[in-house]
């Protein structure tokens, strides 16, 4: 079981993520920054990329910018291992997107009703994985999908699984006390969890102790 956790802001957090055995380490970024928001800059999601590869994880990185042009040269610039697309998109544009970059493609499923299998089913031959996540604005990013904090219809998110061959990811208010129940009843191949990991006022940085109860109940779940 695959565990990703958002959004890592600095070297100390990526460290001990990567200690705790945390696969993947996700980073939001856009050109300068926002600190209060634990949003980095294309610098030093550069320096944190780096740094995580070192330590033999993966890294997924979401950017600020939707445009083509835009992205390219930011994934070209920072070489995470996924591109995590959490916005609106049609088949066009994953086309001319997937043609674009090097790094592999996390494509965001908003979960609502039974079109959000459909959605899946017709991204499939364009992506590599998927994550499944809450609808609603993004806390973190105004405009795209996730950091909501909230869970949503796991019975759908469990259909979209069984409806594809590729990997996906179970996003959306996860939590230690609730992540070995969603792996039960979805059976994803990861989970991803941030906004219940986050120290309260702490711009974004990681609780390592949640962190840390977090791998231990997924690791420990039996399904």
């Amino acid at each position: 079981m695959l565990i990703q956790i958002y959004a890592i802001n600095n070297l100390y957090d990526a460290e001990k993520l990567c200690e705790l055995g945390v696969d993947r380490l996700g980073i939001v970024a856009s050109k300068t920054g926002n600190v209060e928001k634990g949003i980095v800059s294309y610098k030093k999601a550069k320096e944190l990329i780096s740094f995580i590869r070192e330590q033999g994880r993966e890294t997924s990185l979401i950017l600020d910018v939707k445009k083509i042009e835009e992205i390219v040269p930011v994934i070209e610039f920072t070489e995470p291992d996924y591109l995590h697309i959490c916005y609106v998109v049609e088949r066009d544009h994953l086309i001319k997107l997937r043609k674009s970059v090097k790094s592999k493609i996390l494509l965001a499923i908003p979960v609502s009703g039974e079109e959000s299998i459909d959605k899946a089913i017709m991204f499939e031959d364009l992506v590599d994985s998927f994550i499944l996540d809450t609808p609603g604005e993004s806390k973190q990013m105004p405009g795209f999908i996730g950091a909501t904090g909230k869970t949503h219809d796991w019975s759908v998110s469990r259909k979209i699984v069984e409806s594809v061959k590729k990997p996906v990811i179970l996003g959306g208010g996860l939590s230690p006390d609730n992540v070995c129940e969603a792996i039960k009843k979805v059976k994803p191949s990861g989970v991803d969890a941030k906004t219940s990991l986050d120290i309260q006022g702490g711009n974004g940085r990681k609780d390592i102790k949640k962190v840390e109860l977090f791998v231990e109940r997924v690791r420990e779940c039996k399904f």
